[in-house]
């Protein structure tokens, strides 16, 4: 049975229903003869509330267009729910139940403890009263829905938790979850020095549920990689979102503060081990006082010392040292800049292959790309695809 046929089946209890089930002629007299019932109510298209949803009880950018409101006795009520790709709910449930109807578009609705589902368009998904559970868009594609509900005493929903990165995964673990999507393109955006396209995403980061400090914190990890002003104008610009967002009363969440990294080895020594383990997770530094410098590294580090040592004091220890992004974030945020930076492929192919040493997927690095290609443009998507192939075909050799 059909993912429709059996939510049916559940939403009519087993019990056969005639439709089209004659009533009697007092029946219809009866019910004419009411003063209610001699008019009929247009709701014209639009004419109701539409907006963005509260970003306390969704991850990522939706919007809801209210179709009808509880009335006349009744206590039921509509509204179109349009998620845009990997957009959900929060964990919630129903006090008299949900239906959704599948407007356009591929999504999922899940249990709490039960399996995933697809929905696509035309399906019907029936979820019982008090039943936890979440709903949104697939990865790769929007998904819009009917969602009919009724209120008991006023209440027609109770919200629970955020559906993690995690749980959502589970949908296609091949795909590169959400907050290093924003991550990756908040950094493209700041390197690139496009404000007016770095708003909206940075939005959208809040909305997945980057915490305000993890946005602060890939601005700051740009400047090296794209430099001082590009920086500070990223920073500006979320100084910027941040207080429009105050006045529209969205109280954003700030998260963890940096904790300082202990260390009884020089700035030069930790940035040598993170830059080790960032190409080598199983590398197992040596005690304070035992790394000699290496002879034989890139020509750069032997013509310019200097550099190098800027390298490894400042940017691997100074910066990667901060606990607020984990290594993996911090890869994948510099793959975003330098994506969108014209000129810099051999840097690319090398964090690329760091960020895929610190376990992100060939698949994963693929979905990501196919996302930069929506947003920056086919040439950078192109690009940086291009550049992944050259690593993988490189490592099966």
């Amino acid at each position: 049975m059909g993912l429709s046929a059996l939510v049916m089946a559940e939403a009519v209890n087993g019990n056969s229903v005639n439709w089209y089930e004659k009533v009697s002629d007092n029946q219809y007299k009866a019910a004419s003869s009411t003063k209610d019932s001699r008019h009929l109510t247009i709701v014209r298209a639009g004419s109701l509330p539409s907006g963005k949803v509260n970003p306390a009880y969704f991850t990522g950018p939706a919007r809801t267009d209210t179709l009808f409101t509880a009335k006349g006795g009744s206590n039921a009520y509509g509204a179109i729910v349009t998620f845009e790709p990997c957009s959900r709910t929060d964990w919630h449930s129903h006090p008299m139940g949900q239906t959704l109807i599948v407007a356009g578009g591929r999504g999922y609705v899940q249990s709490q403890g039960g399996p995933l589902h697809e929905i696509r368009q035309g399906d019907i998904a029936w979820t019982p009263p008090d039943i936890v559970h979440w709903h949104g868009a697939a990865p790769d594609t929007a998904m819009a829905h009917i969602a009919l509900s009724e209120r008991v005493e006023g209440k027609a929903v109770f919200w629970g938790a955020k559906v993690t990165d995690e749980e959502y995964g589970t949908v296609n673990p091949n795909e590169m979850p959400l907050k290093l999507q924003k991550i990756a393109l908040i950094a493209a955006f700041t390197a690139s020095g496009d404000i007016d396209r770095l708003k909206p995403v940075l939005v959208e980061g809040l909305e997945a549920g980057l915490t305000v400090n993890q946005i602060k914190e890939g601005l700051i990890h740009t400047y090296a990689y794209a430099g001082f002003p590009r920086a500070l104008n990223g920073i500006n610009a979320f100084i910027a979102v941040m207080d429009e967002r105050e006045k529209q009363g969205i109280k954003d969440v700030y998260g963890p503060e940096v904790t300082p990294a202990v260390t009884d080895k020089s700035k030069y020594e930790y940035g040598h081990d993170v830059l080790a383990k960032l190409r080598d997770p199983s590398f197992q530094p040596g005690p304070a006082g035992s790394l000699k410098r290496s002879v034989s590294g890139p020509r750069y580090e032997t013509f310019t010392p200097t550099i190098e040592v800027f390298l490894k004091e400042h940017l691997f220890a100074d910066i990667f040292s901060r606990n607020i992004l984990d290594y993996q974030s911090r890869e994948i945020a510099t793959v975003g800049a330098i994506s969108n930076l014209p000129g810099a492929n051999a840097q690319l192919r090398s964090h690329i292959g760091i960020a895929m040493t610190q376990g992100t997927s060939e698949e994963q690095m693929k979905h990501l790309f196919t996302v930069m290609d929506m947003y920056l443009g086919k040439e950078r998507g192109d690009n940086a695809h291009t550049i992944l192939q050259q690593i993988v075909d490189s490592r099966k050799k």
